[in-house]
């Protein structure tokens, strides 16, 4: 738990969301209820409550575990009024771990807010938070790049785990972002209740105007690479289904041809000497074996001659 005063405000970073950081804000703040077990449940989704004394957001930012390769979803749940900037996290978001690291090391970056307002702290944290995204979506546009140029190179069956998990990774994203620039509507829609007209300047309503922006053009971002990954998966099945029909088709002239060969083997392997051709003259086997070639050719040359080979 980390509290920093400002002159205007109080900004709480707790760490964490088990029960000595709920039981922190419990006894601290005057917070519904229902907004702790809010911030003590696991992820769900974006929203805003506006309360009588002070707002509660709900957003969620994608993760990304460098060990796995996959996007997790992490919650920040924001207590907000006119005094107080209460955080609650489990510190595994780059973008809030910066911000406190940067208010401990840095005393330029500390003094910025120092006059400031509990609403310009938010806003600018936001923005910090939806732009450090970016990153993160450019190396999925890599990842989808660089299977690309594996498309035609005979490794379709590699692929397809590579392909799932990159779309495992949007949807995560997406569900994180789905909502979020609704909620900012809301905020900004609902903002001057709790904090005054004379607060929301023209800069505040830009910032504003920004950061939903920014939710958008994610978003957009997002629907690209889902829709260039949904066509690189489609082209990959169709070629591995295309490799499946070849090898079917190869299969199958094969059962063709073995199967009259077979026919004819078993017909000479009879006990009925008595009738069989060829029994009681020399070379039987090779003449046998001999229309067993000349039928192997012609049905190669017919095969060939209807384009089936």
């Amino acid at each position: 738990m980390e509290k920093i005063q400002f002159k205007k405000f109080a900004w709480h970073n707790l760490q964490n969301n088990e029960e000595p950081e709920l039981r922190y804000v419990r006894d601290h703040f005057n917070f519904e209820v229902g907004h702790l077990q809010d911030v003590a449940s696991p992820p769900l989704r974006p929203k805003i409550d506006f309360d009588e004394k002070y707002l509660f957001l709900v957003l969620l930012f994608p993760v990304h575990n460098r060990k796995t390769g996959a996007v997790i979803i992490s919650e920040l749940d924001i207590f907000l009024n006119k005094e107080v900037a209460v955080w609650v996290h489990k510190n595994d978001i780059n973008a809030i771990r910066d911000i406190a690291q940067r208010m401990d090391n840095e005393p330029k970056f500390k003094e910025k807010y120092e006059h400031t307002t509990a609403l310009v702290f938010v806003l600018d944290a936001l923005e910090k938070l939806n732009l450090s995204l970016y990153p993160m979506l450019n190396h999925i546009s890599w990842d989808i790049d660089a299977i690309d140029n594996q498309l035609f190179t005979g490794r379709e069956r590699e692929l397809i785990n590579q392909i799932l998990a990159i779309k495992r990774n949007i949807v995560a994203i997406q569900k994180t972002m789905r909502a979020q620039a609704h909620v900012l509507t809301e905020f900004e829609d609902r903002v001057e209740e709790y904090f005054g007209k004379k607060t929301i300047d023209k800069k505040t309503q830009l910032q504003f105007k920004r950061i939903i922006s920014l939710s958008g053009d994610l978003w957009t971002q997002l629907e690209n690479h889902k829709a260039t990954i949904d066509a690189i998966q489609e082209t990959n099945e169709s070629l591995i289904s295309f490799r499946l029909s070849d090898i079917m088709k190869t299969l199958t002239i094969f059962s063709v041809i073995v199967f009259p060969l077979t026919l004819l083997a078993a017909i000479f392997g009879m006990n009925t000497v008595e009738g069989m051709p060829f029994m009681n003259s020399g070379g039987g086997f090779w003449k046998v074996i001999a229309i067993m070639m000349t039928g192997t050719v012609c049905m190669f040359y017919w095969f060939k001659r209807r384009r089936w080979i």
